[in-house]
């Protein structure tokens, strides 16, 4: 993942669609302290690029290395706004798809 993701690595598309597991385990791990949260964040696509989007915006130096350093940055509060964000974009385009 580069550490400066373009509009259209934020972007929902179609492929995402099959990350949705992974981010139903990504809601059941944010209520689990011991969970990998940053592992499951960046084997979503998106979210890690809008994660990372976001820490770049917050950040004193703009060079988001990790999406580790990412999270740190944004806090759960964040991650947890851009994850809905996602959802969202995904179940609009999904209704899109017909399906």
């Amino acid at each position: 993942m580069p550490t400066d993701p373009h509009a259209d690595e934020c972007t929902v598309r179609p492929e995402d669609l099959k990350d949705v597991p992974k981010i139903q385990s990504l809601l059941l791990a944010l209520n689990d302290p011991y969970a990998g949260i940053v592992k499951l964040v960046g084997s979503v696509r998106v979210l890690d690029a809008r994660c990372r989007r976001r820490a770049r915006l917050k950040a004193i130096t703009k060079d988001i290395s990790s999406t580790a350093y990412a999270l740190s940055i944004i806090g759960n509060k964040g991650t947890e706004e851009e994850l809905l964000g996602v959802l969202e974009d995904l179940t609009v385009l999904k209704a899109e798809l017909g399906g």
